[in-house]
């Protein structure tokens, strides 16, 4: 995910392989990988001339929500769950205002 993000144009598995540490690795192993990454919603598959490309389906920002909130559903207490996340945070003034300000928006809705 992070070679897709980093890259403003769609990505090819041979784009993928191009970019692996030395160590080679089967096409169709990650054909594979991109495969359930697109199941799963990570990444948007479209055909370009003869072989599919991928883009990121959904920012960093949106994954890491996504992953916040799929936490939250499954904690048998989620308000306890966020106040030991935000409590456990090195916030900056600036991130705690931030905090501030999105609850009172989500407040007055």
């Amino acid at each position: 995910m992070a070679f897709a993000w980093s890259r403003d144009d769609a990505i090819s598995v041979n784009d993928i392989l191009a970019t692996l540490d030395g160590r080679p690795r089967a096409y169709t192993t990650v054909m594979t990988i991109v495969t359930r990454l697109c199941d799963k919603g990570l990444l948007e598959r479209r055909r370009q001339g003869r072989q599919f490309v991928y883009r990121p389906a959904m920012t960093k920002e949106d994954l890491a929500a996504r992953a916040l909130r799929d936490v939250l559903a499954a904690a048998d207490n989620p308000g306890a769950v966020l106040a030991r996340f935000v409590d456990g945070l090195e916030a900056s003034p600036e991130l705690i205002a931030r905090l501030r300000s999105v609850v009172d928006d989500g407040a007055e809705r």
